[in-house]
């Protein structure tokens, strides 16, 4: 049987599935292109093998339709299907960007109004942002609760002290 050769870009394209046309105002208008579901890696993304090795299948989809990604970026899902490779799909944004606009842990407290006590974060009097090196763009702390909950082990120490019955002796008299 003869092996039938076709190029990287043939068998990309073979690959591919039309998908949803994804719904937001952010969004493109154009169907997203689906990655098969047995190709893809760990984390949901597609995984294309060319020249002997494993490459992300939306860089190439996208790097094959316009060019390199710019050095420091990385690209972001618009449509936010990992297993899309529609080239439309994808922007080259920072990593701080890609974060904010996900839906991981980070990107939802970065968006947050209120603390969970209700205290509001957009007013900088009340939101102090300290730059520990684990968090090099900032970390926000509400005020009030920073100030309460460093109050709360130091109550038990400042309790009132409870007075020890004392028996009392009668005086004795000179006999």
């Amino acid at each position: 049987m003869a092996r039938t050769t076709s190029t990287p870009a043939e068998r990309f394209a073979a690959k591919t599935t039309p998908g949803p046309i994804p719904a937001g105002p952010d969004t493109p208008n154009t169907p997203c292109r689906l990655w098969p579901e047995t190709s893809l890696d760990r984390d949901g993304y597609g995984r294309f093998w060319i020249d002997g090795r494993y490459v992300p299948a939306h860089r190439y989809g996208y790097e094959q339709a316009r060019g390199p990604i710019p050095a420091g970026l990385e690209l972001d899902h618009l449509c936010t299907v990992r297993r899309c490779v529609a080239d439309d799909h994808l922007e080259p944004v920072d990593h701080r960007t890609n974060v904010l606009r996900s839906t991981g842990p980070s990107a939802v407290n970065a968006r947050r109004k209120r603390c969970v006590n209700g205290h509001d974060l957009t007013d900088p009097a009340v939101v102090h942002v300290s730059y520990p090196p684990s968090h090099p763009n900032g970390m926000r702390k509400c005020r009030a609760c920073a100030r309460d909950r460093a109050r709360r082990p130091r109550e038990q120490q400042l309790a009132p002290v409870a007075q020890l019955p004392t028996v009392t002796q009668p005086e004795r008299t000179a006999a």
